[in-house]
């Protein structure tokens, strides 16, 4: 071996790819566990797709399709979503495979996507009416002494509304919605004011609810406060100063037997080890 060359093992971890932008997805990583926001975006470990991720991608993907058709006038029959979501099904699998148990379960996964679906154009709680100044906009931002802020925004009304998609096992209560998703909104608003010039009038969770018979809940904000932009913005500055310093602390949780690290964080021996 060269004396240059490094095995893997001794190598310092390059936080480059880590830093080369911020998003509301790598700062909530983060604040879960830093030693998992190791392995993803530093390590750069590759992960498998869930069934759980799989049909949250796959109902985002028929949302879009959904609003822009609404954003077009375009005429469309109901049925026509059944066709979307299996090609959205069917694309998604090559790209990022599942291990599914059996054919069984898949099939059972691919019903539960398309039963939210039908809940969520089917309900009271989703005006068609309402105008759309952009679907699936993506952003970004240059902060001050930070890296680049970025981040796509679901759906935007003409009335300033920006609207997230999520797909969850249970309803949220409205005060937990707002406190779990607080670095998710306050990015999105930080995002939207530097583009746009103008303060967002509101947010809005659409939560499409995997219970037994699918629901919606809608959960309703205002427009982030200022001291709610700040404290972002700190948070960012955190990140930053945590990720140069190689803090990797873990955060053990009940959220540990389901991430998909769990045997390289039962084996860390430090990222340098």
């Amino acid at each position: 071996m060269s004396a240059l060359a490094k095995p893997v093992e001794e190598r310092v971890p390059d936080v480059t790819h880590a830093l080369e932008y911020l998003s509301a997805s790598r700062l909530s990583c983060w604040q879960q566990c830093r030693r998992k926001h190791y392995f993803r975006y530093i390590a750069r470990i590759p992960s498998q797709s869930t069934p759980a991720l799989h049909l949250g991608k796959v109902v985002h993907a028929v949302l879009q399709r959904f609003n822009h058709w609404r954003w077009s006038n375009e005429k469309h029959q109901y049925e026509e979503l059944r066709l979307v979501l299996d090609e959205a099904w069917d694309r998604e699998l090559q790209k990022n495979p599942v291990d599914w148990e059996d054919d069984e379960v898949a099939l059972d996964i691919r019903d539960k996507a398309w039963a939210l679906i039908d809940a969520y154009v089917s309900s009271s709680l989703i005006n068609e009416d309402d105008s759309i100044a952009g679907i699936e906009v993506r952003l970004d931002a240059e902060l001050e002494e930070l890296p680049p802020l970025m981040g796509i925004l679901d759906l935007v009304h003409g009335d300033r509304r920006i609207v997230d998609y999520k797909t969850a096992a249970k309803s949220p209560s409205d005060g937990c919605a707002k406190l779990v998703h607080s670095t998710q909104l306050g990015v999105y608003a930080i995002l939207y004011r530097h583009c746009t010039g103008e303060k967002e009038c509101g947010l809005e969770l659409h939560h499409l609810v995997k219970t037994k018979v699918p629901k919606v809940h809608v959960t309703r904000m205002d427009p982030v406060s200022d001291e709610e932009i700040a404290n972002t913005i700190e948070l960012m500055h955190r990140h930053v100063e945590a990720v140069k310093s190689g803090d990797y602390t873990c955060s053990p949780s009940f959220m540990c037997a389901g991430c998909e690290y769990l045997a390289e964080c039962k084996a860390w021996k430090g990222a340098a080890a």
